[in-house]
C-alpha cells in the first residue's frame, strides 16, 4: 500500500498520523477493509467521496494493525452509546480528512481529531459563541479554535448537540484549553502541523 505520511506525533497520550489521500485507490487499499466497509464504499456514488473513505479506513487500520499485532480487516470496529464509531480491538480512535489529508488518532480514551485547511474561509465559525470565546481567550484565530472545538465535540461524540453545549473551563495555554459538556471535562489542544494545515485532538478526562 502507498502512502505518503505528511506528520506524525503525540498529544494528550494520543498517537497521531497525517496521511496525503490519493488521487485513486487500488485493490491493495480495498484488501485493508472489514467486508462492510467495502460494502458501504461500493454505495458511495460520488468517486471522491469512495476515494476518501476507502483510503482513510485503509490507513486507519493499517496503523491500528501494528499496534495490535493483527491483520488490518480483523479489527473490530464498533460504535459508542451514542452512535459514533470509535472502539477498534481495543483502541479509541478517530479521523479527520480534510484539504486532501486524513489525519488519525487513537488511544486508550475517547478521543476527537479535527483537521482543517489553513486558509479555510472563517466568515461562519468565527460567529459561533465557543470558537470567538476561545480566540479571546486562548491566543488562537478562529480556524485553530474551530478545530478545538470540532476535536472536543467528536470526543464527545455528539456532533453539533456537543457543540452548543460546550464551554470554557480553563486555559491551560496557547492552544491547549480545557472545556465542559455538562458535568463531562475534555482536554483539547493544538497539533504543529504542516502549513497548509490546522489540527486539534482532544479526549475526555
Amino acid at each position: 500500500m502507498h502512502s505518503v505520511e505528511l506528520w506524525r506525533g503525540r498529544g494528550l497520550g494520543v498517537e497521531l498520523r497525517c496521511f496525503q489521500l490519493p488521487d485513486a485507490v487500488s485493490d491493495i487499499e480495498y484488501d485493508y477493509l472489514s467486508a462492510e466497509e467495502r460494502e458501504r464504499a461500493a454505495g458511495l456514488k460520488l468517486e471522491r467521496r469512495r476515494v476518501e473513505y476507502v483510503a482513510s479506513r485503509a490507513y486507519l487500520r493499517r496503523a491500528l494493525a501494528e499496534v495490535l499485532g493483527v491483520v488490518p480487516p480483523s479489527i473490530p470496529i464498533t460504535p459508542d452509546d451514542a452512535g459514533k464509531p470509535q472502539h477498534a480491538g481495543g483502541l479509541q480512535f478517530n479521523l479527520s480528512h480534510s484539504a486532501n489529508a486524513v489525519l488519525v488518532g487513537w488511544g486508550d480514551r475517547p478521543v476527537g481529531v479535527d483537521l482543517e485547511a489553513a486558509q479555510r474561509k472563517t466568515q461562519h465559525i468565527s460567529r459561533m459563541r465557543i470558537v470567538s470565546e476561545l480566540c479571546a481567550a486562548a491566543s488562537v484565530d478562529a480556524i485553530s479554535a474551530f478545530t478545538l472545538v470540532e476535536a472536543a465535540s467528536k470526543a464527545i461524540g455528539r456532533g453539533l448537540v456537543a457543540v452548543r453545549g460546550l464551554r470554557l473551563h480553563e486555559v491551560v495555554g496557547t492552544g491547549d484549553v480545557g472545556l465542559m459538556s455538562g458535568s463531562q471535562r475534555i482536554r483539547a489542544t493544538a497539533l504543529a502541523m504542516p502549513e497548509r494545515y490546522v489540527a486539534a485532538v482532544a479526549v475526555l478526562d
